[in-house]
């Protein structure tokens, strides 16, 4: 199956706004540091963020992982204690960026490596990454220098591990299966929740293979879901699967409410929650079956049509959170790392979408004609910044659609379809 793998590179291409950014990369996270930058920071003067160093980097007793050393903790306003009032980083003003740890070097470029090569895709939490990714036709396939020295290269994901413990995967045919995936996610003769149910029929599949099955059997499906690309195969079952608006609503509104709620959750994702209140909310008084009716009208009259014109920003999504978390055979070599099967990856790729269109279906509601590219961008990137603030998020996310009998292509329909 054979043309060359696909190595996305356009994480090179980023540039930070700085000052300019809506929004900053240096709240409420605490910040993870290798151990030679640690080292680094304690030959520090106290007159020259010494005295920052000494109260605020400390080393993580737990962790022998070189990349996570040590942590910077927050300041009590939350903030990075380095974080300047021109809202700028203190140690790269100081000292340059190659002073910076690798995580802040890097964010918010993703790198992964991957056959021995690396590769660079974004993460929609930063509001310009979002922008470059979600705004241009073919934005992932923009070809940079990963290896500019621009930033550092040294802190990187690897696929997930077969080993003791794991879950199996065959992982000879991984860019092959990621040729198909990405064959898929771009096919326009289908809707966008046709592709994705297709993907994870696709996951279903793959992960029922036995563990000492063949190569040639994954070679097999895969030559069978690039033969349904641009055709009518698999309609008509696809559109039979089912759709339950009320349940999808309540399910949506289980997740974003219980978000909003959070005491970390932060004000970008709040002012984008109550627009998606305001767009499909309850007045008061305003029954169940009357919710269903105006998220209904939202979608066919507002979100539809924006979508339609901007077909691009949907597959963009969905092929940088592919290249990100090296879907679906999911990335290894980070603190959070939890073995998850190939389904179980769709399952949270699928659902992560659901919850995102479902919010947009409710700010298109609320802005009506006046929906912008910008509405976009700040629904993807509050909701992706919530998540890399809470791992445990997403482990919850999978535990509750297993747990309501929806972690599966049935329960994933009533999610995606409108």
């Amino acid at each position: 199956m054979g043309s060359a793998p696909t190595y996305p590179t356009y994480a090179g291409a980023f540039r930070c706004i700085g000052a300019s950014c809506e929004d900053d990369c240096c709240h409420t996270w605490t910040i993870p540091l290798d151990k030679n930058t640690y080292r680094l920071y304690q030959n520090f003067p106290a007159e020259k963020l010494g005295s920052v160093v000494a109260e605020y980097v400390s080393v993580k007793t737990a962790e022998t992982h070189d990349n996570l050393f040590a942590q910077i903790t927050r300041n009590d306003s939350g903030a990075c204690p380095f974080y300047t009032s021109g809202r700028l980083c203190g140690i790269q003003e100081e000292y340059g960026p190659q002073l910076l740890s690798s995580t802040c070097s890097i964010y918010p470029r993703v790198l992964n490596l991957v056959d021995s090569r690396l590769e660079g895709s974004l993460s929609l939490s930063c509001p310009q990454a979002a922008r470059d990714v979600l705004l241009f036709p073919n934005s992932t396939q923009v070809v940079s220098d990963l290896l500019s020295g621009a930033f550092r290269t040294d802190n990187y994901f690897t696929l997930a591990s077969n080993g003791a413990g794991h879950v199996h995967k065959l992982y000879a045919a991984f860019h092959d299966v990621r040729r198909c995936m990405i064959a898929l996610v771009t096919d326009r003769s289908r809707p966008v929740w046709e592709r994705l149910l297709l993907i994870g029929s696709l996951c279903k599949q793959l992960d029922e293979i036995p563990t000492d099955g063949a190569i040639s059997k994954v070679f097999a499906i895969l030559l069978d879901y690039h033969g349904v690309v641009g055709t009518e195969r698999g309609r008509s079952e696809m559109e039979n699967l089912p759709t339950d608006l009320a349940l999808k609503l309540r399910v949506l509104f289980k997740f974003v409410s219980e978000r909003a709620q959070d005491k970390t959750c932060g004000t970008r994702f709040l002012d984008t929650y109550w627009d998606f209140v305001a767009g499909i909310g309850s007045s008061e008084g305003a029954t169940p079956s009357e919710d269903v009716e105006r998220m209904r009208s939202a979608e066919e009259f507002y979100h539809r049509p924006f979508f339609e014109e901007r077909p691009y920003i949907f597959e963009n999504y969905l092929l940088n959170y592919m290249f990100r978390t090296l879907f679906p055979f999911g990335r290894a070599r980070n603190a959070d790392f939890v073995p998850r099967s190939i389904f179980d990856e769709y399952i949270l790729m699928a659902t992560q979408f659901a919850i995102i269109n479902g919010l947009l279906i409710g700010v298109a509601g609320h802005f009506k004609e006046g929906f912008s590219e910008e509405h976009v961008v700040k629904t993807i990137q509050s909701f992706a910044r919530e998540l890399d603030h809470d791992p445990m998020a997403l482990d919850s996310m999978v535990e509750f659609m297993q747990k309501t009998n929806l972690g599966n292509l049935f329960g994933i329909s009533i999610l995606l379809k409108n």
